[in-house]
């Protein structure tokens, strides 16, 4: 386990533990999975280390949750606004869209708590085509979506329509799709 990668000699540090066979867990800030792989670059690591190395990458975002002891429903998040707002993907099944009110519970707030949205982008050998000799995010995100990541702000929409979060929410906390 390293903590945050915020310098080259932890990623260095990091990147020869697992060259020596060693399963290594840590952080990095960045918006997205695919783009741990140019922040790790733009560390100054090589990418051919990088592609043989990295085996996955998670990325998190935390957004507030609903108070369950107040929100109400909100008919203007229908399928299709949150259709909109995941272009180019859709949603299926039905919504169950709330809006905060505030009470004394969250103390006027509408929220109470925070639930997490994940994307996990694994690395196979096409991805590492994608990362060695030049990063490509584009096609290392198009290449992840095809093998069935689900990016954070779809994770998100499926928590609006749960009832969990808000659309606004989600669209503070996520980055939109390039």
């Amino acid at each position: 386990m390293v903590g945050e990668i915020r310098d080259l000699p932890t990623a260095e540090m990091a990147v020869q533990a697992a060259l020596t066979g060693h399963l290594v867990f840590s952080t990095l800030h960045t918006n997205d999975a695919a783009s741990a792989i140019t922040r790790m670059q733009d560390l100054g690591v090589p990418t051919y280390l990088i592609s043989s190395t990295v085996i996955g990458v998670l990325a998190q975002r935390l957004v507030r949750t609903l108070c369950v002891a107040c929100k109400q429903p909100d008919p203007a998040v229908t399928l299709e606004t949150l259709g909109e707002a995941i272009k180019p993907w859709k949603l299926n099944g039905t919504v169950k869209a709330y809006r905060p009110v505030g009470c004394l519970e969250c103390r006027m707030t509408g929220f109470r708590g925070r639930a997490g949205l994940y994307e996990l982008m694994t690395i196979g050998d096409v991805a590492r085509g994608h990362i060695h000799p030049h990063p490509d995010n584009g096609k290392l995100r198009h290449h992840a979506l095809q093998e069935g990541m689900r990016p954070l702000r779809m994770a998100g929409a499926m928590k609006v329509a749960e009832g969990v979060t808000t659309l606004e929410e989600v669209l503070r906390a996520t980055p939109a799709w390039e």
